[in-house]
């Protein structure tokens, strides 16, 4: 064989190795700038995606601090005026169940999704003896011109889940959440049939 054509191939194959090794490098820094520019990208979706679940939370009355907390102590109240916002519900309820005793909260449910009253709210009142009593002494008091209804909440079903509404992701895993409690209560309470008949004995 021609050593002329072998040296021109062996100098060719040269060139062509130094040629690789030459784009190699910048094949890894575009990677490494590719990597960096995904992961900034991620890092920004995670964030917008933070930020989205704290303004949910902020607006769902699930994510307030007065959203758990139900307790067999718990008062229910209902038939107030829910054409208020949710501040000036809880305002409202606080001033007027304040003689009972001290509260440690107000619980007013609404529909994120709508911004409205689900027309009820859980009342927590520090239990020092009497003030469940007097709470319930209000069933039937005037509110803004509106008749009261305060019973226990156990009493109710809306003390176990929340029915009907629309809602965000949040108020949905608090709904599902809130069935699973309801559904073990009516297998233990026979519907809360037990539950009524002693608190009517209690009472008697």
């Amino acid at each position: 064989m021609d050593e002329s054509k072998l040296k021109r191939c062996s100098t060719s194959s040269t060139h062509a190795e130094a040629s690789d090794e030459a784009i190699d490098p910048l094949q890894k820094a575009y990677k490494r700038e590719f990597d960096d520019w995904e992961t900034e990208v991620n890092n920004r979706k995670k964030q917008k995606q933070a930020e989205e679940t704290t303004e949910k939370k902020k607006k769902c009355c699930f994510g307030t601090k007065d959203a758990k907390g139900n307790n067999e102590h718990t008062i229910f109240v209902t038939g107030f005026d829910n054409s208020g916002s949710r501040d000036e519900i809880r305002s409202a309820l606080a001033k007027h169940f304040s003689s009972c005793g001290e509260l440690t909260r107000v619980f007013v449910h609404i529909e994120c999704e709508t911004g409205l009253s689900r027309g009820y709210a859980f009342i927590n009142l520090k239990n020092r003896g009497g003030e469940i009593e007097a709470a319930l002494s209000l069933n039937g008091s005037d509110l803004g011109g509106h008749k009261l209804l305060v019973t226990m909440a156990r009493l109710r079903d809306e003390y176990y889940a929340h029915f009907n509404f629309n809602g965000c992701e949040i108020c949905r895993a608090s709904y599902a959440a809130g069935r699973q409690r309801l559904y073990r209560w009516n297998l233990r309470t026979g519907g809360g049939k037990v539950r009524r008949i002693v608190y009517a004995s209690i009472r008697l």
